[in-house]
C-alpha cells in the first residue's frame, strides 16, 4: 500500500530528526487548525514547539499537488527543506484529509463570472488560482502585444479581446464595491478559478501599467479638486502647463508645473481671528501611592513573594485611607498616575516575581526545559514529592545544610531591589543591587 502524497513529501524532504520531532509534536496534540480553504487547497496551522512555550504559524498552499505545493513556517530553521513544525502540520493535514474534514466534492467554475479576491494585480494570487501550465501559457500570451486588444478602460473596468488558438475571447475585468475583481470570459475552463486568457490579461496590464493600474481608472475627481483647491483651482479651469497628476500606489498626487503658482492660505492677514491664550497649567494632585507587601508563605522557590498594592492616601501621605488593590505586574501598569518615587519601584519589583525567577532558573539550572514541570505540575503523572525535593536540593542547596547560615535577608534601601540572582552558591543571602546605596535594612528571612 503506497503512502499518501503528503506523507511521501515529508519522508522525502525531511531529515530523520525533523520527522521524529514532527511526529512527537503531532502525537502530543500540538497542531491546531486556524483556517482552511478547500477551494484554493490551502490551510494554516498553529504549531507548538516541542522544546519551548512558543507557537509558530505554518501555511500550506496547493496541498493537493506536492509538485507545486508551498509550505512556510515562521521558525528560523534553515538546515533542510522542511522543519519539524511543517512536518507536524502535514501529518495533521493528512489525517484531516483522510477523515474528509474538508469538503471533498469537485468544484467546477463558470468563467462567465468568477470572483478574484485580490486588491491589486498580484502574481502570487494569480498563481494560487491557476496551475503551473496555465500560468506559463498565460505568460507567453501576455508577451505578445498583438494578442491583446484593449477595447475600453475606465471607471475601474477593462474590456479586452484576446486572440489565442485561432479564436477571439472577449473578456471583462471590473472592480466591485469590495475592491475585488469580477471577471468574465467566454472559454470553457471549469477546473480553475481563472482561465489562461484572464491570467494573460492580468499579466499584460501588470507589465504595461503596474499592479495599481485599476486605481488609476477610478474616478478621482473629488480628491483632485481638493488638491487643486489648495492653489485656488479646480478641474473646470484650464490646467495645461500648470498642474499634472501622478499616481503612487494608486492614489493621485498633484504636481505643480508653474513655479509662480503658490498655495492659497484661505485667510487673509487682516481676517485672522485672534487666537485665545492657552489655559493655565493646573498642577495635578496625585493621591494614589504604591505600597510594598512581603509575603513569606510562598511554597515555591524563592519561598517568598513581593507584591505591590495601590490606593488613595491621606493628605500627609503616610497611610492608605481607602481599600487597596493589588497591582497585576504581568500586565501594563500606568506609571504616570503615581509619583516618581513610586514609579521606580514597579520595574525592579516586576523583575523578582516568581514567573521571572522561574524563567531564569529554567534557563540556567541543570534541569533546563523541565523546571516548570518539576515545580508546578500537580497532575497524577507528576514526579513524586521526594524526587522534586531532591532536584531542588541538587539545583539550589537547602537552607538548613548551609554552613554560612545567616538569618537575615538584605535589600537595597535606595531602590528596594531584591537581587535573587546574586546569591552565594551555598546560601540564600541576597546582596544589594549593583550601583545602589551600600546601606542595608535587614528583615527576617521567611521560615523555610
Amino acid at each position: 500500500m503506497s503512502l499518501p502524497q503528503l506523507l511521501k513529501y515529508v519522508y522525502n524532504n525531511g531529515t530523520d530528526e525533523v520527522i521524529r520531532r514532527g511526529k512527537r509534536i503531532y502525537a502530543a496534540g500540538g497542531v491546531e487548525l486556524i483556517e482552511a480553504d478547500p477551494v484554493l487547497k490551502s490551510a494554516t496551522f498553529r504549531v507548538k514547539s516541542d522544546t519551548h512555550a512558543n507557537y509558530y504559524r505554518v501555511s500550506i498552499n496547493k496541498y493537493h499537488d506536492t509538485g507545486s505545493m508551498n509550505v512556510r513556517c515562521q521558525c528560523p530553521y534553515n538546515l533542510g527543506d522542511i522543519c519539524r513544525h511543517e512536518a507536524a502540520a502535514m501529518f495533521q493535514l493528512q489525517e484531516m484529509l483522510d477523515k474528509n474534514h474538508f469538503d471533498s466534492y469537485e468544484t467546477k467554475y463558470n468563467q462567465q463570472h468568477t470572483l478574484v479576491k485580490m486588491k491589486f494585480i498580484d502574481i502570487k494570487a494569480l498563481k494560487l488560482l491557476t496551475n503551473n501550465d496555465i500560468f506559463a501559457e498565460a505568460e507567453k500570451m501576455a508577451k505578445q502585444a498583438r494578442a491583446v486588444k484593449i477595447i475600453s478602460a475606465k471607471d475601474e473596468k477593462v474590456e479586452a479581446i484576446l486572440k489565442a488558438d485561432g479564436a477571439e475571447f472577449p473578456m471583462i475585468l471590473q472592480r466591485n464595491e469590495e475592491r475585488h475583481f469580477d471577471t468574465h470570459c467566454t472559454c470553457d475552463e471549469t477546473e480553475f478559478a481563472i482561465c489562461k486568457h484572464k491570467t494573460a490579461l492580468f499579466l499584460f496590464l501588470l507589465n504595461k501599467q503596474g499592479p495599481y493600474y485599476f486605481d488609476t481608472l477610478r474616478n478621482w475627481d473629488k480628491e483632485k479638486n481638493k488638491l487643486l483647491a489648495l492653489y485656488g483651482y479646480s478641474l473646470e479651469d484650464n490646467l495645461e502647463g500648470k498642474f499634472t497628476f501622478s499616481y503612487l500606489e494608486g492614489k493621485p498626487f498633484l504636481r505643480v508645473l508653474d513655479s509662480s503658482i503658490k498655495r492659497v492660505d484661505g485667510l487673509g492677514s487682516g481676517n485672522r481671528q485672534p487666537v485665545a491664550p492657552p489655559p493655565p497649567d493646573v498642577a495635578a494632585v496625585i493621591t494614589q501611592r504604591v505600597g510594598v507587601v512581603f509575603n513569606g508563605n510562598e511554597p515555591l522557590y524563592p519561598f517568598f513573594r513581593i507584591d505591590l498594592v495601590s490606593g488613595e492616601v491621606n493628605e500627609e501621605q503616610t497611610a492608605f485611607v481607602s481599600l487597596v488593590n493589588k497591582l497585576d505586574l504581568t500586565k501594563y501598569v500606568d506609571f504616570y498616575q503615581y509619583k516618581e518615587i513610586d514609579r521606580d519601584l514597579i520595574t525592579p519589583i516586576r523583575k523578582v516575581q516568581g514567573m521571572e525567577v522561574s524563567k531564569f532558573l529554567s534557563k540556567n539550572s541543570p534541569f533546563a526545559g523541565i523546571w516548570e514541570n518539576i515545580t508546578h505540575d500537580e497532575n497524577e503523572s507528576a514526579l513524586p514529592t521526594e524526587t522534586k525535593e531532591l532536584m531542588l536540593n541538587t539545583c539550589i542547596p537547602s537552607w538548613p545544610s548551609c554552613s554560612h547560615r545567616l538569618p537575615l535577608m538584605g535589600y537595597c534601601s535606595s531602590c528596594l531591589t531584591v537581587s535573587l540572582l546574586k546569591q552565594r552558591a551555598c546560601c540564600r543571602l541576597v546582596y544589594p543591587a549593583k550601583g545602589c546605596s551600600p546601606s542595608l535594612k535587614r528583615i527576617p528571612l521567611p521560615t523555610l
